[in-house]
């Protein structure tokens, strides 16, 4: 077998994970909060709100910001759902994000003392809100009426300033916050204590959507970044750590030096076609785990067709609410052959 070929397998394999599913929403919440908060700042025409909820199984329904339904529950085709060229999901023109369910405790000093003159509070507890623009309503009665919002946030492009995670509280206006606390994008928790009203929020890490379908959705969309040769975009599916150990060769070490090998392949005109099958997609955030037999067949020009086959141990992160490629490992098996594909 050709160094060639040895180089080129485990790079490509990764590329036909969720080829045979269809393009439906992973399980989850989603919207387009980014994409609307900045489209105006970027230039861009400002779409509506959006919000879907995806259930186990597959079936959907809009949203509110609240999580409260807008329809019933549908089976059919969301209307304009569609793979976005740089990777995701995107309804129309507007980019969908997979929210991170948070739940959350919120105790608010109430409008009138205690009889002995001492500070009363409320306290509620059980919130239930997600991080791609969320909102719960607090208080109310012999309390103030507030509500608080949870977003990912990304700025627009040129910003300088670092994604976040932000929990705002809002008092008279449901836009403007009267205040909020920011924590880093990936945090499983985050609080706000602004005298008046105080709290906290904690990531639902098995009811988010880092699940085993959506690790197929990752794979689905390095596919359609691959084979469109967009390497810009694939770039972001790769956490900057990344690292790729082939069976006999160096490992390779951070994403652009994957990406830069990555180019050169496709550069070289040769022609893959690869089989993948999928034994096991565990999903224990922040980590994803996928097991998988594969069979790769490659022409080079002027060359022989040459058949590899094995198995592949792909470990992802869950970052900035996608899974990311961060270890790609592959060997070669007896019990993992060409024969085992169909043809």
């Amino acid at each position: 077998m050709s160094k060639s070929a040895l180089l080129v397998a485990p790079l490509v394999l990764v590329a036909s994970l969720g080829l045979a599913h269809d393009t439906s929403l992973p399980p989850g919440i989603w919207t387009n909060t980014e994409d609307v908060y900045f489209a105006e700042e970027e230039g861009r025409e400002k779409s509506d709100w959006t919000g879907v909820e995806v259930g186990e199984d597959s079936r959907w329904r809009s949203i509110n910001a609240f999580g409260e339904a807008q329809s019933e529950w549908s089976d059919g085709t969301i209307p304009g759902l569609a793979i976005r060229e740089g990777g995701g999901w995107q309804i129309g023109s507007s980019e969908l994000r997979l929210a991170r369910p948070f739940t959350c405790w919120m105790s608010m000093r109430k409008l009138a003392d205690q009889p002995d003159g001492s500070a009363d509070w409320t306290f509620e507890r059980a919130l239930k809100v997600f991080d791609q623009g969320g909102q719960v309503k607090i208080g109310g009665g012999d309390a103030p009426d507030a509500l608080f919002r949870l977003r990912n946030v990304t700025w627009a492009a040129g910003s300088r300033n670092a994604p976040s995670l932000v929990l705002y509280m809002h008092r008279d206006d449901p836009v403007r916050a009267v205040s909020y606390a920011w924590a880093e994008p990936g945090s499983e928790r985050i609080g706000i204590n602004l005298r008046w009203v105080q709290g906290s929020c904690t990531r639902d890490d098995e009811a988010m959507g880092a699940n085993s379908a959506s690790l197929v959705d990752a794979g689905q969309q390095w596919s359609s970044l691959y084979h469109a040769g967009n390497w810009q975009a694939l770039r972001e599916l790769y956490s900057d750590d990344a690292t790729l150990m082939t069976q006999g060769q160096e490992k390779i070490e951070g994403a652009d030096d994957i990406l830069a090998f990555l180019q050169r392949l496709s550069q070289s005109g040769a022609e893959v076609r690869f089989q993948f099958d999928p034994e096991e997609a565990i999903a224990q955030p922040p980590f994803g785990f996928v097991t998988a037999k594969y069979r790769m067949d490659i022409a080079f020009p002027g060359r022989d067709p040459v058949q590899v086959a094995g198995r592949s141990y792909l470990v992802y992160k869950w970052e900035n609410s996608r899974w990311k490629l961060w270890r790609d490992i592959d060997n070669f098996a007896p019990d993992a052959t060409p024969e085992d594909f169909s043809q």
